[in-house]
């Protein structure tokens, strides 16, 4: 089940999304090169790298009163997919093209094992009035999010030197049904449940 206080207002809007974790290997791997881009005199807001995640299906503003039949059907479709391996590799500026907002590292999806949990996702949470999404799925681990993208020419170029760099492989064994809330520090996440993967 779920993991919300008892008490909560069942009609009270959450902001919820449902991502994997990128693993403490590639956590390490990316730090260094997250500590010189925030060296870089940039209008960027970076991600404490405790928070990285990959969403694999954004809900938007849902009712507390659905979270529990989102977590269990988030753990049904869990149990029908198997483990599965991504590699992060290069960093780069996201979405491409003149305003990026995101610094972005890239995912190899060799295994299609976020695509499939993606699709699976995006039928099941239909029941709960959540649309597909139409630009389709692209997977990308946000380390920082761009306040202003005039005059980031120094960032891109740095991105540059780093888009070929390998941070390593995430093995996923589950996928976390996550709470976010926005204060002044910057977006802050709470689990609400987990989903295990098969083995």
């Amino acid at each position: 089940m779920a993991l919300h206080p008892a008490d909560s207002d069942p009609d009270k809007l959450i902001r919820a999304f449902i991502a994997v974790d990128v693993g403490e290997a590639v956590r390490k791997a990316l730090v260094p090169a997250l500590e010189r881009l925030r060296r870089i005199d940039s209008q960027v807001r970076w991600v404490d790298p405790k928070n990285w995640h990959l969403t694999v299906k954004f809900l938007g503003d849902v009712e507390w009163r659905a979270v529990d039949g989102m977590a269990k059907a988030l753990q049904e479709e869990t149990a029908t997919l198997p483990a599965f391996e991504f590699r992060v590799r290069g960093l780069f500026p996201f979405p491409p093209g003149r305003s990026p907002r995101i610094v972005a590292a890239g995912i190899e999806d060799s295994t299609r094992g976020l695509e499939s949990l993606n699709r699976a996702l995006e039928a099941r949470m239909q029941a709960f009035g959540i649309p597909p999404e139409r630009r389709g799925f692209k997977a990308h681990l946000t380390l920082g999010r761009v306040q202003n993208p005039r005059g980031q020419d120094r960032l891109w170029s740095v991105l540059k030197k780093f888009e070929a760099e390998d941070f390593g492989t995430a093995h996923v064994k589950e996928a976390v049904l996550y709470r976010s809330e926005l204060d002044p520090k910057g977006a802050q996440y709470t689990l609400l449940a987990t989903a295990k993967l098969t083995k």
